[in-house]
């Protein structure tokens, strides 16, 4: 369902080239030489490359991986996905099931009542009724966990550990898609770092962006700590090579190295958008006609959108002010791709309700792509504005006032 979070945090993400590091070691994990090829390759911001906005070890992924290891029939008919109305969906093909929320935080809805499946056409389904949590999903106290039992069988837990950059992140497999988040997907560092480890089962690793603007790792602790060999990418990440990794908690088969600075190419402030409007303009040749009236040939009409916000300083809870000119403007300019993120924790795309994307009928439905919640998901387009002032509002360094112009990149 549409969140409910009337204020919430957003972000402004640059283009994310790289291609001066394709076939570099990024980093090693003991031998191992974590390497992209990435020559043509331009990510469209630094969540495409950490993670493509998928994951390698899903959780769907995961609940085939137990209910195949305790023996049910239901193994390799699972899926997991949000659906139109914008709720989780829990589905297999071979038998009807129970589900419950049985500790951790339910980040996919389903609330404290032992859950039911109805048959719809050949689909055992459960939709849950709750709203699923925008943000990461992480390790809090416990392992997130809920119990599935199918018709006829034992019970079995669907764990989920480690994280992941948000629930929609989560539910996708790179690669698989086949939509427009899916272009780098099998091009990620979370995906390459996974594949060259040769990582399988509950196993892989997953790179992310936190509520913070760090970049963060997780992984099994099973797996060897990474040891930089790209002095460029981990300053980019904001990594000092000083970091140790820690264990997300006694039940949890993971750890996370989380950077000590923001990452480059992400602005992140702590306070809500002050204020997002849309503009148009049309473009069209007219010419009177000599017995009065006019003709006109329009050629297209594009929205723009005007984000005004405030610029964390330095008598701030977080200093951005010195981040907004050295690791986040300088990587975009006039013209240059720009994303307004409505809402962080939500990184679908946004759409109008009744647009027309690429010959696509939204149709007033959510997806796993589009959110059509006014002000939510990612405005994907180009700067207008060549130079900031970077003035403070008051005597105190505490914050600044700044505003900025996106073209949205479809025309309609």
């Amino acid at each position: 369902m549409p969140s409910l979070d009337s204020s919430p945090n957003f972000a402004l993400l640059t283009e994310c080239d790289l291609r001066d590091l394709s076939g570099v070691t990024l980093y090693q994990r003991s031998t191992t030489n974590i390497s992209i090829t990435m020559a043509d390759v331009v990510y469209l911001d630094m969540m495409d490359f950490l993670h493509g906005y998928s994951a390698t070890q899903s959780i769907t992924d995961t609940l085939e991986y137990v209910a195949t290891l305790a023996g049910s029939a239901t193994a390799g008919s699972w899926s997991i996905y949000i659906n139109t109305d914008d709720k989780v969906v829990f589905s297999n093909t071979a038998l009807a099931f129970t589900l419950q929320h049985r500790k951790g935080t339910d980040y996919l809805g389903a609330g404290d009542a032992v859950l039911s499946s109805t048959l719809v056409g050949a689909n055992h389904t459960i939709e849950l009724p709750n709203n699923w949590l925008r943000g990461n999903i992480t390790f809090n106290s416990a392992l997130n966990t809920y119990r599935i039992t199918p018709n006829t069988e034992s019970d079995f837990d669907l764990e989920i550990d480690g994280e992941y950059q948000d629930l929609r992140v989560a539910l996708r497999n790179p690669g698989t898609e086949n939509d427009a988040d899916d272009d780098n997907a099998t091009l990620s560092l979370s995906h390459i770092d996974t594949t060259t480890m040769g990582l399988s089962g509950l196993n892989s690793v997953r790179w992310l962006i936190d509520a913070e603007g760090h970049a963060v790792v997780s992984y099994p602790t099973a797996v060897t700590d990474l040891s930089w060999s790209s002095t460029k990418l981990r300053n980019l990440l904001g990594f000092t090579g000083d970091e140790t990794a820690t264990a997300l908690g006694a039940t949890s088969d993971y750890q996370r190295l989380r950077a000590s600075f923001p990452c480059a190419m992400v602005l992140l402030p702590t306070r809500p958008v002050e204020r997002h409007q849309l503009s148009t303009d049309t473009m069209a040749t007219a010419r009177r006609k000599l017995g009065g009236g006019q003709v006109s040939n329009r050629l297209a009409t594009y929205t723009t959108s005007r984000v005004s916000f405030y610029l964390d300083a330095a008598a701030d809870s977080r200093d951005l002010y010195q981040h907004w000119a050295d690791r986040f403007i300088s990587y975009t300019g006039p013209g240059q791709r720009l994303t307004y993120v409505g809402e962080w924790g939500d990184s679908r795309r946004h759409s109008p309700p009744m647009a027309v994307i690429d010959g696509t009928y939204i149709n007033n439905k959510y997806g796993e792509l589009y959110t059509i919640q006014p002000e939510r998901g990612r405005y994907i387009g180009r700067l207008n504005e060549a130079q900031f002032d970077l003035n403070y509002s008051g005597r105190l360094n505490r914050r600044v006032p700044l505003a900025l112009s996106i073209e949205h990149d479809e025309v309609r």
